[in-house]
């Protein structure tokens, strides 16, 4: 009886793994066609700026598409999970291959774990490539784009304001992480009452890791208004704090809040405490790999039917919800920006996870055995 369930869980599972694979490329070829048709004008006038022949676009666009496919996955994972799950379970029932395994003695619940558990490892595989993957890809995806496009990457112009005194603003035109050096560096300290401000303006600064400090290079200091106003040279940049580390994070707060990782946006809600983009998307990269399994214990009863026919209008049927649940998902997160609401952003990440989660424990409990 043990070899019997094994092979009956392995057959269930490689039905919905077979499912999850062709339901995952139809998705990911409509995406990548869909931004072709859409964005195909501005890569023609990107590579007609920089001088691209035809087989460069080619193989530009290609690169492009593959450093993409961690964004898209992303997005479409929990979409995938259920459709695949729906389809298999579909397929099974037509086939009359269910109530053999019903007559084993097993359950119902027992016949659809395999596909919770696809469900389980579609999520994990969400939060690894959120983790991992895509800040991997990030800076040769945005990078490629702005070649395609013909922009030029504007990833350097960085704005930072201290945490321990608000009045102080650090400019820099342009950053290297690898050299640990910036380029056009201006520090602004505004002071406390009018005639004491203090300015600092530099070609650039290197970080000294044995000071903890930036070295200025051709660093001049700026105190008091015109004409009464005094200069000085300066060696050391002096913002406390300022690591090579916190610039690269406030270099990523201008990315999408999609394409960063859990490490990343924890990091950027100490930078910047209280953002709501931020503590959104952290709660986020939690609540949607969830989705997985939320939307298939919404979705899997109403594909358990053992009469003949309306199979496929239940399939539409549980797409549907699976739309509403997205609606509502993407509601909420706009609430968050609402003035006249001003949704707090951990209730409005976590509301239709609890609410669609309760309900689908409730129909998943009452599915037909």
């Amino acid at each position: 009886m043990p070899n019997l369930a094994g092979r009956l869980d392995r057959y269930v599972a490689a039905a919905v793994f077979g499912a999850y694979g062709a339901a995952l490329l139809f998705l990911v070829g409509m995406f990548m066609v869909f931004d072709l048709l859409f964005q195909m004008p501005r890569y023609l006038e990107g590579a007609a700026k920089s001088g691209m022949g035809t087989f460069g676009l080619l193989w530009g666009l290609t690169e492009l598409q593959v450093y993409r496919l961690p964004y898209v996955f992303v997005t479409i994972a929990p979409f995938v999970t259920v459709i695949a799950a729906m389809f298999a379970l579909s397929r099974l029932m037509a086939a009359n291959e269910v109530a053999p395994m019903l007559f084993t003695g097993r359950s119902m619940f027992r016949v659809l774990r395999p596909m919770l558990g696809v469900a389980v490892m579609s999520a994990l595989l969400m939060g690894a490539v959120w983790q991992w993957v895509i800040p991997a890809v990030a800076e040769q995806k945005e990078s490629l784009e702005a070649s395609l496009t013909g922009q030029e990457v504007n990833l350097d112009r960085i704005t930072l304001r201290s945490k321990d005194n608000p009045r102080l603003e650090l400019f820099c035109r342009a950053y290297r992480h690898g050299e640990r050096a910036m380029r056009g560096v201006i520090l602004f300290d505004r002071g406390s009452a009018r005639g004491d401000g203090i300015y600092v303006e530099a070609a650039g600064a290197n970080w000294n890791p044995e000071l903890r400090d930036w070295e200025l290079v051709d660093g001049v200091r700026k105190t008091g208004e015109a004409p009464n106003q005094t200069t000085t040279r300066q060696e050391l940049l002096g913002m406390e704090g300022l690591t090579p580390d916190l610039v690269v994070d406030s270099a990523k707060a201008r990315r999408e809040t999609s394409g960063l990782s859990y490490t990343e946006l924890r990091a950027l809600m100490r930078l910047v405490p209280g953002k709501p983009d931020y503590i959104l998307a952290y709660h986020v990269h939690f609540t949607f790999p969830l989705a997985n399994l939320v939307l298939l214990l919404l979705a899997l009863p109403f594909a358990v039917n053992f009469e003949r026919g309306r199979r496929i209008e239940r399939v539409v049927f549980a797409i549907a919800v699976c739309a509403v649940y997205l609606v509502v998902d993407l509601t909420c997160r706009n609430l968050v920006y609402n003035v006249a609401i001003m949704f707090h952003p951990v209730i409005a990440a976590w509301t239709p996870t609890i609410v669609f989660g309760s309900l689908g424990a409730v129909v998943f409990g009452g599915t037909r055995t």
